[in-house]
């Protein structure tokens, strides 16, 4: 049965997109909280469609932005926030509690312009690596997604209310094309047991990390656009093909 499946955008369930960039020298946000509110502020005022409010702490610094669906409901999610890394844009694509798709825009011009400012704040500061970061969620309905995955990729049984995941690092000369896979459950709320829930389907949440392995230089924006396009290439195109297998697309 599992040969029969075909992952395409169509059974997305749940999407995210992360931009994430790694900064030298680090940044402290305990000692940086001044500029990391100015940044912050400029972008929220740049924008209002991604960035809303700022959340700061002595050890955490975010911005979120609340998502408002006429008639469904609304969804806040931290759409940048700072690692011990460096910075990560986080773009929701595809709600699955509300069955909402976002059209955001042009992102990478957005990250381009988000980093230009950055550097602008923080003059210093490298940008050494940036990578694009998909989370997907394929709905794979009455189909149990580790018994796809073992058929699929691996020579293993299934295993009986066990747990699976995978993680292939595609790699080629300039950059790393790391896929995981991992077996997941559909859960929904059991109306006459509050505080219950119950298995809805299937799926299989497919992360995909795309990023350069030279980190010996400050990237400029063309490097940094080329990675970031070069993922989206992957995603759309060559993603598919692995998981579907060779006689396999994306629909």
């Amino acid at each position: 049965m599992a040969e029969f499946f075909e992952f395409s955008r169509s059974r997305i369930d749940d999407h995210t997109e992360k931009v994430g960039i790694d900064i030298r020298p680090v940044i402290e946000i305990r000692l940086d909280r001044d500029k990391l509110y100015r940044f912050g502020v400029d972008l929220i005022d740049r924008y209002p469609n991604l960035f809303e409010s700022q959340v700061q702490s002595p050890t955490d610094y975010r911005i979120t932005k609340r998502f408002i669906f006429p008639g469904k409901g609304e969804a806040e999610t931290p759409t940048l926030g700072f690692t011990p890394r460096g910075l990560v844009f986080t773009f929701p694509r595809r709600f699955a509690a509300l069955g909402e798709d976002l059209e955001l825009g042009q992102l990478d011009d957005i990250v381009i312009d988000c980093l230009k400012r950055f550097r602008t704040t923080f003059p210093g500061k490298k940008i050494i690596k940036v990578g694009l970061v998909n989370e997907y969620i394929f709905f794979t309905a009455d189909l149990d997604g580790a018994r796809l995955i073992c058929g699929r990729f691996t020579k293993l049984s299934p295993p009986v209310g066990g747990e699976i995941k995978l993680r292939i690092n595609l790699r080629t000369d300039d950059f790393n094309r790391i896929v995981e896979l991992e077996a997941v459950r559909k859960l929904e709320q059991i109306p006459e047991i509050p505080g219950q829930v119950q298995t809805a389907g299937h799926g299989v949440k497919v992360r995909v990390d795309f990023n350069n392995i030279d980190m010996s230089k400050d990237l400029d924006d063309g490097a940094i656009l080329r990675t970031l396009h070069e993922g989206r290439n992957f995603n759309n195109r060559d993603l598919y093909a692995f998981l579907n297998g060779p006689s396999g697309g994306e629909q």
